[in-house]
């Protein structure tokens, strides 16, 4: 890229009105209807607001153009809502559901499952418009996410930031078209806690590192939602991935293996059922400094061979 349009990038990427959310997100709050945070709500980590505070360029440089559609994206997800219909539908055939989960699939997710959003996943200070969730993962590339860290592994990651939001804008555009309210929402940012409800979606279970590993591409994926008023959504009542949890137990690759030490041994269990699994404060500056590192995802198990081979494989322990 050239200097010039380096700059302008960064000029703009670096804009406050353009990057901080807090104004949209907070029209949220005061909508009627809205599902808000409760007291012991997770607090959500301001992943570009430290990004910008720490100051770097040469890493940011290289994704600029790709976080440019992705802040877009995000900007949407939170304008949008004022498109929804009023008032809005809230039972729908089975057939469209089908047809719904055909839609996003077509335009590139990799598996969807459906969930009602506790409150207690929704971040502090923090609101969605409705607790009827339709969950998406999609993969990152797999050849790139295993050089990590390096600018190829980061653009993946961001290429699937800008890309998971498009699907999630649209989906949520494909419902509204339909006579559904929907708020769509973003990978980058969310405004709940995505991989228990991934794992409450049926979608996987949630590793060592604290992402989910799906039966598709383990961990090699990034979770969105689209948040409707569908009543009606076949939420999942059942996860066959639990298995999971104690595969990580023995394998425990990913906090042997992550740079800063930044994965907890022992995961945390919080009170509302939370679990943390990482130390912020030691993942993200390596995070920032290093492509985004991915070396979690890099090195596990899940991400190298297939979801069924490593089963057989702790079974053949178990047994």
């Amino acid at each position: 890229m050239g200097k010039g349009l380096s700059a302008v990038f960064r000029n703009l990427m670096m804009n406050s009105r353009f990057i901080n959310m807090d104004h949209l997100e907070d029209r949220v709050t005061e909508m009627p209807g809205a599902s808000r945070w409760i007291a012991d709500s997770p607090v959500r980590f301001e992943i570009i607001k430290e990004g910008i505070k720490r100051g770097r360029s040469g890493p940011e440089l290289q994704v600029m153009p790709i976080m440019f559609p992705t802040i877009m994206g995000l900007r949407k997800s939170l304008q949008s809502l004022d498109k929804n219909p009023s008032p809005p539908k809230t039972e729908a055939p089975p057939e469209f559901i089908a047809d719904l989960e055909a839609y996003l699939l077509k335009l590139g997710a990799s598996s969807v499952g459906y969930t009602r959003v506790p409150e207690r996943w929704i971040f502090r200070n923090k609101a969605i418009l409705h607790t009827n969730a339709v969950v998406m993962s999609m993969e990152m590339d797999k050849p790139r996410i295993e050089t990590a860290p390096s600018p190829d592994a980061m653009k993946a990651v961001f290429e699937i930031y800008r890309d998971l939001g498009r699907i999630a804008n649209k989906g949520a555009d494909y419902l509204r078209q339909h006579g559904y309210s929907a708020h769509a929402g973003h990978p980058l940012m969310g405004l709940t806690l995505y991989p228990p409800l991934g794992q409450m979606a049926g979608l996987g279970w949630m590793g060592a590192n604290g992402m989910l590993v799906t039966p598709e591409h383990g961990p090699r994926v990034r979770l969105a939602a689209i948040f409707t008023s569908i009543e009606n959504l076949p939420f999942s009542k059942q996860n066959e991935h639990q298995w999971v949890e104690e595969f990580c137990r023995t394998c425990q690759i990913c906090i042997r293996k992550c740079p800063p030490e930044a994965i907890m041994p022992e995961p945390q269990r919080h009170q509302n059922g939370q679990i943390t699994h990482v130390f912020n404060e030691r993942c993200f500056p390596y995070f920032s400094d290093y492509y985004g590192c991915s070396v979690c995802i890099a090195v596990c198990p899940f991400s190298r061979s297939s979801y069924d081979a490593v089963k057989q494989q702790m079974m053949k322990l178990e047994g």
